[in-house]
């Protein structure tokens, strides 16, 4: 009980600290398949909603492998198909005037990620550390940025695809509690071209509904340091279903 007045007493200031940030729900559901001893087939759905409720920030479709080169270590790699949000925003020069704006859409993104996960159970205690490399690519969206003081781009030009690297570590404390409970904290940072990006905090628990199904519910805190990051800072309730057969 201690240590989790402690775990409180830190992340409630931090989730605090800023007016603007937003509230959102991330919600999903994954199946498991194992294909043998070592292998697991994964695959997931998701749906995200930011701005206070107000917009849908996202949803996602994933697959995964999984293989286990040890009891305590565990390799994987992932495709997602995200499709995002992105709200309207402006530039402008500096004497005021308006210079650019990007109209709201929806877009696509590819993501492709390895990772390495290393475990270990102290008593009823697990720590866990994933250490994952991700690459995202946005293709070029026509005709959604408007330029107000070059006539050669015309009226309207596109927004250029990107492409990013990411490095995000994880790690993650899990106590089984009793057979149906087992709360968990964990932090993870992402680190990219431009140095480290953003941190998230999350506090929750794992609730095992049965031998083959569990259902996740947490409060996830998100701080932003990256400026070109749209995500923005956030705190989040998330909800996830799991099924393994």
């Amino acid at each position: 009980m201690k240590k989790t007045v402690i775990v409180l007493m830190i992340l409630l200031p931090i989730g605090a600290q800023a007016q603007n940030d937003k509230f959102g729900t991330w919600t999903g559901v994954s199946l498991d398949k194992k294909l043998s001893k070592q292998l697991t087939l994964g695959t997931e759905l998701e749906l995200r909603t930011g701005n206070n409720l107000k917009n849908i920030d996202r949803w996602s479709a994933g697959i995964s492998l999984d293989y286990r080169l040890a009891k305590w270590l565990k390799a994987g790699a992932g495709y997602t198909y995200l499709y995002d949000y992105h709200p309207e925003a402006y530039t402008y020069q500096d004497d005021g005037d308006l210079n650019k704006r990007t109209m709201t859409y929806f877009g696509s993104r590819h993501r492709l990620n390895v990772s390495l996960t290393a475990s270990k159970d102290f008593g009823k205690l697990s720590v866990s550390l994933r250490e994952r490399w991700q690459y995202t690519y946005r293709p070029e969206q026509a005709n959604k940025r408007m330029d107000y003081q070059h006539s050669d781009l015309g009226y309207s030009y596109p927004v250029k695809g990107k492409a990013t690297n990411m490095w995000r570590n994880k790690l993650q404390l899990k106590y089984k509690a009793t057979r149906l409970l087992q709360p968990y904290l964990y932090g993870e940072t992402y680190v990219g071209g431009s140095g480290f990006d953003k941190l998230r905090l999350s506090l929750g628990t794992e609730l095992k509904l049965s031998k083959q199904s569990s259902l996740n519910v947490g409060y996830v805190y998100q701080k932003v340091y990256d400026d070109d990051d749209e995500e923005g800072n956030k705190h989040v309730l998330s909800i996830g279903y799991k099924y393994k057969f």
